[in-house]
């Protein structure tokens, strides 16, 4: 799929604007704070989600205004359709080819999109709870179930956080731990397992990527760290076999989370292990390496949704140009075949690499298409 005509009113700073990308590479370009960023943002709504800025509709609308206006109208395999989302105040309206739509969430699979910025970088320097929750967004793309199993976790999780501080405090209600043990351990393995699964298919694909952006002289590598099962369990068949073992992880700790208040082990302790060269990317890596282990699994995952719905999701990359040498720059303007891309940069320079492609300008929030 890929937009055929944005437009965008009282977003941000962006007055008005309207724009035709074309199917290949778009490069938005211009200084920081003129509205590139704001732009990505925008389409990314488009796709069902929140804000990846973590911004209230109220934060997303122009100074001085009351609601914001965005029409987005794409192309996919069959047809061209168009989603209008209306927000202002406490009142919002999200339509798909003019008819009014329950929740934004009624998008999610509509119109697909993968967003690379920077703050995604913490995916490779940050801590593993970043990297749990870009695992778990991806999958939920692609299994709106599993959304489900995370939201069914969490709830158990946080009773028996809360029954183990009882315990610690008062001595009663041990006998209860059984009871959300059973719960953790059912969920937890389908989603150890769907994790796992996830992760085989994207690590081929994250790699081809990286070995593009290296001209084949670095290696990568992705590997699923579970706190319950070790790497020589296989995750492939939901089993009591597999729930018993998360339960026995559970039951081993429970003295030691009784002490800390806390379940030391399950899902929510788990990490995703990024090798470059055989060494950790988070401890080892440049932070161009770094930021091109991000990019990979972002265009991997984009790459992997193609693959499992038919459907090319719109890739974004928010200020991907910085830290990335010629070669690394060349791959990403050129040789990210069958997508449409939106990549915002600062040095106008940078376009001059693309071979075909949209050049767009921006300024104060106004949007201009030049030669690229």
């Amino acid at each position: 799929m890929h937009i055929t005509h944005l437009e965008l009113k009282d977003f941000r700073n962006i007055a008005s604007a309207s724009l035709f990308p074309c199917e290949g590479v778009n490069v938005i370009c211009g200084e920081n704070a003129q509205g590139k960023t704001n732009l990505l943002e925008a389409v990314s709504l488009c796709s069902g989600g929140k804000s990846f800025r973590g911004a209230r509709e109220s934060q997303m609308t122009r100074f001085g205004e009351k609601a914001f206006h965005l029409r987005l109208t794409f192309a996919d395999r069959e047809r061209e359709q168009t989603i209008g989302y209306d927000a202002g105040g406490d009142k919002r309206k999200v339509s798909l080819n003019r008819v009014p739509l329950k929740s934004l969430s009624e998008l999610s699979g509509v119109f697909t999109s993968v967003i690379f910025h920077p703050e995604d970088l913490t995916l490779i320097k940050g801590g593993p709870a970043g990297r749990r929750e870009f695992l778990d967004a991806a999958i939920s793309q692609l299994k709106p179930v599993y959304g489900r199993y995370i939201a069914q976790y969490s709830g158990v999780l946080e009773q028996r956080n809360a029954l183990l501080k009882q315990i610690h405090r008062t001595g009663r209600g041990r006998e209860m731990l059984g009871l959300w043990d059973e719960q953790l351990s059912k969920i937890g393995t389908a989603v150890s397992i769907l994790r796992q699964d996830y992760l085989q298919k994207l690590s081929p694909l994250a790699e081809t990527v990286y070995r593009g952006f290296t001209g084949e002289k670095e290696t990568f590598s992705i590997t699923y760290e579970s706190s319950v099962f070790p790497r020589d369990i296989p995750l492939d068949i939901y089993s009591e076999e597999l729930i018993a073992r998360y339960r026995q992880a559970l039951a081993e700790r429970e003295e030691e989370d009784i002490r800390l208040h806390f379940t030391g082990v399950g899902i929510h302790r788990d990490d995703l292990d990024i090798h470059v060269n055989g060494l950790s990317a988070r401890v080892y890596g440049s932070q161009g390496q770094q930021r091109s282990c991000a990019i990979s699994l972002k265009i991997g995952e984009a790459m992997l949704l193609k693959g499992v719905t038919g459907e090319n999701p719109v890739i974004l990359l928010d200020d991907v140009m910085s830290e990335l040498d010629p070669g690394r720059q060349d791959y990403l303007l050129n040789r990210i075949q069958g997508f449409q891309v939106l990549i915002t940069c600062c040095d106008e320079a940078s376009a001059l690499r693309m071979h075909g492609g949209k050049l767009f300008t921006v300024q104060g929030g106004v949007f201009a298409e030049a030669d690229a």
